[in-house]
């Protein structure tokens, strides 16, 4: 099976700037980032990586590579995985460290188009339902749907926006097998191509700042409406606990200050983690899996 990889071209004004690699969908096998000059337009622009990086090359988080140039240049990053990876989504943060260029990051910025993909909200659901095959979560954030006759054999669910501090784990009970818990994200629970529906499904949020954020879940299984439950633990099944589970839906919320404990209430984190950052990456290409690069334009650098 080839590598995946996806492709922007992102402008970088005259100045010295780092990029660094901040985050992915994929926590256990991240991907790959090659940064290199797009050819005939890097004139005037010099790369420094790490003496201990692949050339080229951001392999881990908190990689970066320092960026001068003498006049605007475009730089070409591709999102390279592994067949063993589960999506080539990487969240990447420029940063300007010179006074000219710290400055401008004061403007306004502009987001500018990205990828389409899948569904909006902190995860990605990737399923298997019966008799249609591989599907993944819609840009209602469904996947199956809420009023099918298709039992969902299996799933996973992936990340979009980590949040810091909570960790995810989730799974689904079997009609005469029990429960299966995943608590990497991404794995797979149920069973592919089985006569053994999905009869309850659940999800819990763990970690420091766990108690910050609620799922909102969305469910429905088969010959029943659908439900909604919210919280930081939640799980829903059918009326008798034996209907099949033929869709649903799953996001995370944070809690207003009110709905916290009291504990809890008061801001965690620095106040670097909590500064909202805004993405502004030009995308014109990607590979077949449609995945994307999202880059972030920071202000002062400072380690």
């Amino acid at each position: 099976m080839p590598e995946r990889f996806a492709t922007i071209l992102l402008p970088v004004k005259k100045g010295l700037h780092v990029l660094r690699y901040v985050s992915a969908t994929d926590m256990v096998r991240p991907p790959r980032v090659l940064v290199m000059g797009k050819p005939g337009e890097n004139e005037g622009l010099s790369l420094l990586f790490s003496p201990d990086a692949a050339e080229s090359t951001l392999a881990r988080f908190d990689d970066c590579v320092a960026i001068r140039a003498t006049r605007p240049a475009m730089l070409m990053i591709t999102s390279m995985t592994d067949p063993l990876g589960i999506s080539t989504d990487v969240e990447l943060k420029l940063e300007p460290i010179d006074r000219v260029e710290r400055a401008a990051t004061r403007e306004p910025a502009i987001t500018a188009p990205e990828l389409p993909v899948a569904a909006p909200g902190r995860f990605i659901v990737e399923a298997h339902l019966q008799k249609q095959g591989a599907t993944r979560s819609t840009a209602s954030g469904w996947v199956g749907s809420a009023s099918g006759e298709d039992r969902l054999d299996c799933f996973g669910v992936s990340w979009r926006q980590p949040v810091k501090g909570a960790r995810l784990s989730y799974g689904c009970e079997m009609l005469g097998r029990g429960r299966q818990v995943a608590r990497v994200p991404g794995q797979i629970v149920g069973a592919k191509g089985q006569a053994t529906p999905i009869v309850r499904v659940f999800f819990e949020l763990s970690g420091s700042n766990a108690q910050a954020f609620e799922f909102v879940l969305t469910a429905a299984f088969k010959g029943a409406p659908s439900r909604t439950v919210s919280g930081t633990k939640v799980e829903l099944s059918g009326p008798t606990g034996q209907e099949a589970l033929v869709g649903f839906s799953v996001d995370l919320r944070e809690k207003q200050p009110a709905e916290r404990p009291a504990d809890e209430a008061e801001s965690t984190g620095t106040a670097e983690e909590r500064e909202p950052i805004q993405a502004v990456p030009t995308l014109v290409a990607a590979n077949q899996e449609r995945g994307r690069v999202r880059v972030f334009r920071g202000g002062s650098f400072a380690r």
